[in-house]
């Protein structure tokens, strides 16, 4: 029923949406802060045309008047009216509304148009008030216009059949009532803008001499209530054929034999009819049609019509009701393999029959996942040997079933191998042959051995017990061997497993620091021939002790020999140090005693450097990258002035570091 209700409402809400706003009339803004007070509403010109005001039999010398101006400010739906800008000239927006005439003998309103304030008469022979009077709009094309809708604003007081408005139509030839709107809410001292919705007669269908007229009457009796009347915001809504329309039908997946009922889903219709294909009766009309029954499986078509008349919709929804012999399901299912191994994963099937829509798994001795409730159930893993039970429940609109295979599936026992090994020595000299043996279990006929050996010579091997591995370098291995049985692996990695160690007594000088320019004897001993790399900066590659003068941090590598051709390698790292300095003098005098004539930059380490001199406006006076020339106090071959002067100065040393300083020296004469 919810979901009924809800597509009912959308239903109706776009139907509303496509509805055409051709004619509207608001009446316009006055000026910011400028009441336009006493306009009356006959002869006043909108955008639209001219609005006339006719009196209807008796009006009396101060009868009630028709104005359009903002004394009377229009508000939105559900909001109190206020005082207008006659009381606050912050509301602009003009309205049509009834009010007190200019020089009415009585003190509401003298002046006349204080909005909706109106005499009520009751005090004969001065008041004078008897009204009938209408305020009518220009003409209204409503060509090609049908189905048409009348919408406004309004509030009413005033007093029930005495003293009140109403709405008239005009068709071309004659005026007539067309609504009698009632009084509107009051909310405290004031009434509450209310919209209002009314539909035109079929006359105005096509009509291009259509006019809105609302019209007012007072009695002169005096039992009135303010306000009396006010309306803005007028509309003339073109409502379209029906379009969108919708039905839905109390059961679409009956049983053999049920009936149900239809509602069709449509704004603007005002007739139906229906075609139920395979039903019985086989047609019908009205909106709601009831206990149409269905005796014979299959999917069957529906076809509703939505008649206005303005046009028509049709709707037709093929397979839409869906006849089953509504039968309780029976369970059954089955496995992608009822024999495997332990650990192995397993699928399973729904064979169910009479369509189930649920479905509960259990899988005692499952793991991770132990039930479940898809449909087929994937990836269901058993860790351990044994026989196991497989349960299903299924279940529809129609009842449920279920099955239990006890010891369905038989889990065998599949141990993996469990993966060791040895060496026949794990201390060697380099290229000396190690012999590995595998002393790894459960391994048969069909077991393979994958070994690996990072830094051998030969570095892999699928021979269950490999010999003569060498390697060829000093450090520590290490070794891996991966175990297949025909039920699955095992890994086991020994880390530095193998310590190669060419020649024990080997060494080399410790590692050192010293600045750049100086030298260092390196050291080696502990073998019989001995080669250092790399080369430059060496005074000889193939002695025990050459002096080192490297310009950079070098790493020196010995190779060093026992005589029986095994070799090991040792290093010596040199780390250059590099003192960075630079100086400017703070002062100096440029006078030719050949004493501090001259500026100059100095330092050590200097790869690359800019130095430069600036006055005081920032003019640069001197620059240089060379160490050798320095700044003699002149600009433009011509002596400058005793003052400080700015210096900057920019260096890359040789260890690549960088600087930028700045600083002042004081110029002397």
């Amino acid at each position: 029923m919810y979901k009924l209700l809800l597509s009912l409402f959308l239903l109706l809400t776009a139907s509303f949406a496509d509805a055409q706003v051709f004619w509207s009339e608001d009446f316009g803004q006055t000026a910011a802060g400028v009441c336009d007070q006493r306009n009356v509403a006959n002869g006043w010109a909108t955008s639209n045309g001219i609005w006339r005001v006719t009196d209807l039999t008796t009006n009396e010398a101060f009868a009630n008047q028709w104005y359009i101006s903002a004394a009377e400010a229009g508000l939105a739906n559900n909001s109190c009216n206020v005082g207008g800008c006659w009381n606050d000239p912050t509301y602009t927006d003009r309205t049509l509304h009834v009010g007190t005439t200019a020089g009415a003998p009585n003190v509401i309103c003298p002046q006349g148009d204080c909005g909706g304030l109106y005499d009520p008469g009751g005090a004969p022979p001065n008041n004078q008030v008897t009204t009938d009077r209408r305020a009518e709009s220009p003409t209204i094309n409503c060509t090609n216009k049908s189905s048409i809708q009348l919408t406004f604003n309004y509030f009413m007081n005033g007093e029930t059949s005495r003293d009140f408005a109403t709405v008239d139509y005009f068709d071309g030839t004659s005026w007539t009532l067309l609504d009698n709107p009632p009084v509107t809410f009051n909310c405290g001292t004031a009434s509450a803008w209310t919209r209002r919705l009314v539909s035109l007669p079929s006359t105005a269908d096509n009509n291009p001499n259509v006019k809105i007229g609302f019209h007012w009457v007072n009695d002169n009796a005096g039992g009135g209530i303010n306000p009396s009347f006010a309306v803005d915001s007028i509309q003339l809504i073109n409502v379209p054929p029906p379009s969108n329309s919708d039905f839905v039908a109390s059961d679409s997946t009956p049983c053999i034999g049920d009936c149900i009922g239809f509602t069709a889903i449509t704004s603007g219709a005002s007739a139906w009819s229906w075609t139920f294909v395979g039903g019985t009766p086989g047609t019908a009309t009205g909106q709601s049609p009831t206990n149409i029954c269905y005796s014979t499986p299959g999917n069957y078509t529906v076809v509703m019509i939505a008649y206005s008349g303005s046009g028509n919709d049709t709707v037709v929804k093929t397979s839409y009701i869906n006849v089953t012999s509504c039968v309780p399901p029976v369970a059954e299912f089955s496995a992608s393999d009822t024999i495997f191994c332990e650990r192995s994963c397993i699928d399973f099937t729904d064979r169910s029959l009479n369509s189930p829509s649920f479905w509960t798994w259990q899988f005692p001795g499952a793991f991770p996942v132990v039930a479940s409730n898809q449909q087929n159930p994937t990836g269901i893993c058993y860790p351990t040997a044994g026989q196991y039970d497989v349960l299903l429940i299924v279940e529809n609109a129609f009842g449920i079933d279920s099955i239990r295979k006890s010891f369905y599936l038989n889990v065998e026992s599949c141990p993996l191998p469990v993966a060791d090994f040895s060496a026949s020595t794990q201390t060697a000299c380099s290229n000396q042959c190690i012999n590995f043996s595998d002393l790894s279990t459960f391994t048969d006929s069909a077991t393979t051995w994958s070994w690996y050996f990072p830094g051998a010579t030969v570095d892999t091997s699928t021979v269950q017990n490999p010999s003569c591995i060498k390697y060829a370098q000093d450090g520590y291995y290490d070794v891996q061997l991966i175990v297949t049985n025909q039920y699955g692996s095992d890994t086991i990695i020994r880390y530095s497993y193998i310590q190669i160690e060419s020649v024990p007594t080997a060494f080399t000088g410790p590692d050192t620091s010293m600045f750049f320019g100086n030298t260092y004897q390196l050291t080696a001993g502990g073998g019989v021939t001995y080669t250092w790399s790399p080369a430059e900066g060496l005074s000889a590659t193939d002695i025990a002790d050459p002096i080192a003068s490297p310009t950079v941090t070098t790493t020196y590598t010995c190779s060093i020999s026992d005589g029986a051709g095994c070799t090991a390698t040792r290093q010596v790292t040199v780390t250059i140090l590099h003192s960075n300095n630079f100086y400017i003098p703070t002062a100096f005098s440029p006078n030719g005693d050949s004493r501090n004539d001259v500026l100059y930059l100095r330092g050590n380490n200097f790869r690359k450097f800019r130095f430069s001199v600036f006055d005081r406006w920032g003019e640069k006076m001197f620059e240089t990258e060379d160490a050798s020339i320095g700044w003699n106090g002149t600009y433009k071959g011509q002596d400058v002035v005793t003052g400080v002067y700015t210096w900057v100065v920019t260096i890359v040393y040789d260890d690549t570091n960088s600087l930028t300083e700045t600083g002042t020296t004081t110029l002397l004469r």
